[in-house]
């Protein structure tokens, strides 16, 4: 009898430690969210985790860097489809890598390179689309600094208690509003004014599009938001998604 009950004893110990309870999917790994930008939800793939690493106060500089602050504002207002992208090349200019962004820029000098001063004349993006100065002066202090090729990691100012002024509007005027703002609505989606934010948070939309969610078409399209940016959005909404 004492052998029966100790056998069993071992045996429930052995299952316990070999069961693994499933689990959610968790929003702050881009490892396990399933990737599908066809929004009849079909053929899920899987997105690989983020380049963007998450860059703390302390180690963010006043230099310029290229994944994290030119890239995204390219890629909003110039390298989509139809205008600079790799597949339509208007007027022979790929903006959506760093060798083709170089072909319209003199390093060290922004005042002659074509991407500047196309963009401060307000030239392109086309109208009614319009890029916000700080951008524009963005992109002139990038190329002035020699227009390197530099990876820093999502630059977040708090995303431990992110506010919208300080953390949540930054991330989605440099990602977003490129394509979505009131003149120039991409789809029908605004998102230049805390106001319309605020409708696509409670609406949800806004969460499952930036974790590319299966059922929706995944934003940014071209570089997916960092996991300190995605997280510092979920805590935003979390506390209320206020305008603070």
């Amino acid at each position: 009898m004492k052998t029966l009950i100790y056998t069993i004893a071992c045996l429930s110990i052995i299952l316990s430690c070999t069961y693994h309870k499933a689990s959610l999917v968790s929003p702050s790994n881009p490892a396990e969210t399933p990737l599908n930008t066809d929004p009849t939800g079909s053929a899920p793939e899987t997105l690989p985790p983020s380049q963007l690493s998450c860059a703390t106060t302390a180690s963010i500089s006043s230099t310029i860097c290229f994944d994290s602050q030119v890239l995204p504002i390219i890629y909003s207002n110039c390298a989509e489809s139809g205008c600079h992208d790799s597949k339509t090349r208007a007027e022979g200019y790929d903006l959506s890598t760093y060798n083709g962004i170089m072909k319209g820029v003199s390093a060290g000098s922004s005042s002659k390179s074509k991407i500047y001063t196309e963009m401060s004349s307000g030239k392109m993006p086309e109208s009614p689309r319009k890029m916000a100065s700080s951008q524009i002066a963005i992109i002139k202090q990038w190329i002035d600094e020699g227009a390197k090729n530099t990876t820093c990691g999502a630059r977040i100012i708090d995303a431990a208690t992110p506010t919208f002024a300080k953390s949540i509007k930054p991330i989605i005027d440099t990602y977003c509003v490129g394509c979505h703002q009131t003149k120039a609505a991409k789809g029908g989606v605004i998102l230049d004014s805390y106001a319309l934010i605020k409708n696509y948070v409670e609406n949800q939309k806004l969460w499952h599009v930036i974790n590319y969610h299966v059922g929706y078409i995944g934003m940014p399209q071209n570089q997916k938001l960092g996991v300190c940016q995605i997280e510092a959005i979920k805590k935003w909404i979390d506390a209320g998604a206020v305008n603070n």
